[in-house]
């Protein structure tokens, strides 16, 4: 899977779509395993994906981070957010799918309703794109 990033494309961001202690389930953060560690420790977070959901419907905010570099010589910041409602399909995938738009970002397939494998990929692709070195996955659950 291949992730292009547009700086000019608009992105979307509803404050609503975060609900943080109210249906907050899965999230997904891509660290650098190249970065230096903060003097805690810990990983910086190049990318966060949250995933919230009810019976009916799931909504995803994607933030995305980068340092500067060649491609990005102010560092790349941004962030999407979305939802996906309905039945009959994985409602996640579709969310961030959406969000990954709604961030400027574009993937060469699709990953609505496709499942977490893809979620998982979209974010690798993503990471490739601007520039994250050694890239891991981290999964955390509610």
């Amino acid at each position: 899977m291949k992730a292009t990033f547009d700086p000019t494309a608009p992105t979307s961001w509803t404050t609503s779509h975060r609900k943080e202690g109210k249906a907050y389930f899965h999230s997904y953060q891509v660290v650098s395993l190249a970065a230096k560690p903060w003097n805690d420790g810990r990983q910086p977070t190049a990318i966060d994906a949250r995933i919230y959901g009810t019976g009916t419907g799931n909504t995803c905010c994607l933030w995305v981070h980068a340092a500067p570099s060649k491609k990005y010589p102010d560092g790349l910041h941004t962030q999407g957010s979305a939802r996906a409602g309905g039945y009959g399909y994985h409602r996640p995938s579709a969310a961030l799918g959406s969000a990954i738009r709604a961030a400027g970002f574009t993937l060469d397939q699709s990953i609505n309703g496709v499942g977490e494998s893809a979620m998982r990929e979209a974010l690798l692709a993503i990471a490739k794109a601007v520039g994250i070195a050694r890239p891991a996955i981290v999964e955390s659950f509610q």
